[in-house]
């Protein structure tokens, strides 16, 4: 069997809340991720005010489902996404051609340098996918989440085995890897609207692939960052020294995590 003809056979329809269809490796992470990306204001706050003909790149482009949202926000934008799982990314693909005008789906890790790097991928749960696997981090994530969503310890504690294998069974391959500038220059990219980077652990690594020549082609940012090793911390300075006004916070789903989310604007 093809490589193609396996990752198709991985892909189920799954019908958004608006009736649209798309695909996704998984239907139901879907249908959730569509409504958290529906009412993201860290996401929203990102494009609005931008118009038809700028550019964003998406960088953790997963299925597509921001790609749509911002599609939908912003008639015309041109939306630049890079995803690397191979199942996700023909999702995004597919999903990119049938719903988003002009969109490009790059099948590539976004990082520091370009080469080639080795990505854990998640068939229960192919959103976690990730560069930087970490067992321990994605299940105290979860168990935080179901916490903030009403479920009782002593449920979320009988689930543990199964939250534990869904990142225990992770498929490791070997992806390619390019930068933010190389994006750029391939695709004749004059100036980046918004930089959005949802990618699991490697968010240091986007940034740091960011050309200095590039940083004042850069309009906004919007990223999820894991606060590890005083990560937020080094990304906020990062992005000030940069000239950036930055803002963070954190959702209300994801707290008692170290997952907050970021944003910065150009005066």
């Amino acid at each position: 069997m093809s490589e193609q003809q396996s990752v198709t056979d991985q892909l189920e329809t799954a019908k958004l809340a608006d009736g649209r269809e798309v695909v996704a490796p998984s239907a139901e992470q879907a249908a959730m991720l569509w409504h958290a990306v529906k009412e993201d204001e860290y996401y929203l706050e990102g494009v609005r005010g931008l118009s038809a003909g700028d550019v964003v790149l998406d960088i953790g482009g997963n299925i597509g489902l921001t790609a749509l949202v911002y599609a939908d926000l912003v008639p015309g934008i041109r939306v630049i996404s890079a995803e690397p799982a191979p199942a996700c990314f023909e999702a995004l693909r597919r999903n990119i051609e049938r719903h988003v005008p002009g969109g490009v789906a790059v099948r590539a890790a976004v990082g520091k340098a370009p080469g080639t790097m080795e990505l854990t991928y998640y068939p229960e749960s192919p959103a976690n996918s990730t560069l930087y696997a970490d067992v321990a981090d994605n299940i105290s994530i979860s168990k935080a989440y179901m916490r903030t969503t009403g479920m009782r310890d002593e449920f979320i504690e009988l689930h543990h085995d199964s939250i534990a294998a869904t990142f225990e069974q992770g498929v490791v391959s070997t992806v390619d890897v390019v930068t933010v500038g190389d994006l750029v220059e391939q695709y004749e990219v004059a100036e980046v609207a918004l930089l959005k980077i949802d990618v699991e652990r490697a968010e240091l690594d986007v940034l740091q692939g960011v050309p200095d020549h590039l940083w004042t082609r850069i309009r906004r940012v919007v990223a999820e960052v894991h606060d590890i090793e005083g990560r937020l911390d080094q990304v906020r300075k990062m992005l000030t020294a940069k000239g950036f006004t930055v803002r963070s916070g954190q959702e209300d789903l994801m707290a008692g995590t170290n997952v907050h989310m970021l944003t910065a604007t150009r005066d």
